[in-house]
This record gives C-alpha cells, structure tokens and sequence, in this order.
C-alpha cells in the first residue's frame, strides 16, 4: 500500500467530487446512480450539487452536510497527532470503530467488531488517514436549503431523488436529520434502520431491500423482484392451473 510523503497535499473535499468525473470519462459514462457512505456521501453530494444532470438519483448513507462541528474537530485534530506521531493507537482505533457503527456493537456483533478492529490495526497507513481525516474536517458546509415557497425556485439543493439512510445506533443520526431538513421534501427520503450502527455491515439485507425499491420508484430494475419460495411458486403455480 502506498504511503503518502509527509509534505504530500491531500485533495479537498471539492477537488476529490471533482475528480469523478475523469472516472466517468474512464468508462464513457454520461450519468450516474450514485451510493455513498460517509465521507463518500459528502464527495457524492458536492459532484451532485455541481453536475446535477451528471447524477439521476442517489444513495447517501450517514452524510453530514454542514461543516465540521467543534466536538467532531477535536477528537478528530487529537487522533491526526496520534496517527501522525504514533501509529495507529488503541485510543485512534476506538475513535474509529465508533464512527463506524456507534455504540454496543460488540454486544450486537463480536465477530464483525473483531474483523474490522484487526483491519484498522493491520491495513491502514496512519500516514495517509490522518490526510484523509484532516482534509474531512476542514470540509464545507453543503449550502443547500430548503425552498418553503412552492412558486420559487430553488438552486441551492440537490435536484435529483435522494435516499438518506442511517442506522438507529449510528452516531450520525443528527447529521442525516439536519441534511434532511435541507432537501427538497417531494424527491427526498429518510430513513432510520433499526438495530444496527454501520448499516450496510448488519443489515445488509434491508439496505439492498430499501435501494431496490427506490429505483423501481425512479423507473429503474422494474422487473427486479424478490426471489420465490418453494412454497410461493407451488402456490402460484396451483392457481395457474385451475
């Protein structure tokens, strides 16, 4: 894995949605469906935002749409001296594991927490996450709104259809609801999975469920159904026959 040299200057938040477009031109793509976690989600939204008939529709999972708060900047500033300076460090990898899937997730998963503990201590270069990290935290503020007055127009939201996901022990729920209040209510919906933190981790099953039926709502994988049971197809055999 590459380390980044320390004078290294790590793309902004902007300069890194920017950058999807020489990845659509890679692959000769003129639009796209879009599905983002995290960080990704804000990239996501900012190229949306800035190529709207780029992006027919997306997918955000725990997008923050405001700028770093101070309580954020902080223990965020203190895990790049950590990372910088130490490694990655016990204090560092819990900071993580909460920012992925909250609290209780060792009582919820043990196995998944073990799998993802032993990847941030063995895979990640310190180096080039605390890059990473510091440019997320000096992120801008989306500067999206929403128009209360139906007769105007509004060019400062995101104008294609949203699925704004999060899980009900994430430590981002307030991030989703405030990017919630923000968006177009009549192309936008949230939504809180329960019993999970990292949704696309634990329930995985109810993600695919809940993305499937918003693109059959945007006219997409109309003929995408779930598959039969033994037992369904019997029956419905059996009412075909008579």
């Amino acid at each position: 894995m590459h380390i980044a040299h320390s004078s290294y200057i790590y793309p902004t938040m902007d300069e890194l949605a920017d950058m999807l477009n020489i990845v659509m031109a890679h692959y000769n793509l003129k639009s796209v469906i879009g599905f983002g976690v995290g960080a990704g989600a804000n990239i996501l939204a900012r190229f949306a935002l800035n190529y709207p008939n780029k992006v027919e529709c997306m997918c955000l999972i725990n997008c923050a749409s405001t700028q770093a708060g101070w309580i954020e900047w902080g223990y965020q500033k203190m895990n790049l001296r950590n990372l910088r300076a130490k490694g990655m460090t016990e204090g560092v990898r819990d900071y993580l594991m909460w920012h992925h899937f909250g609290k209780g997730t060792d009582e919820r998963n043990h196995d998944l927490v073990e799998v993802y503990k032993q990847y941030f201590e063995r895979h990640v270069q310190p180096v080039n996450l605390a890059l990473f990290i510091d440019s997320y935290i000096r992120r801008s503020d989306l500067s999206i709104s929403r128009e209360t007055d139906p007769g105007k127009k509004n060019d400062n939201t995101l104008r294609m259809s949203v699925m704004n996901i999060t899980g009900a022990f994430s430590p981002h729920i307030d991030d989703t609801v405030t990017l919630n209040g923000r968006l177009d209510p009549t192309n936008s919906t949230w939504m809180k999975i329960q019993d999970c933190g990292m949704v696309l981790e634990e329930q995985p099953g109810k993600v695919c469920e809940a993305f499937r039926l918003f693109l059959q709502g945007q006219g997409y994988a109309v003929a995408l159904g779930r598959k039969l049971s033994s037992a369904s197809v019997e029956g419905k055999m059996s009412l075909g026959s008579n």
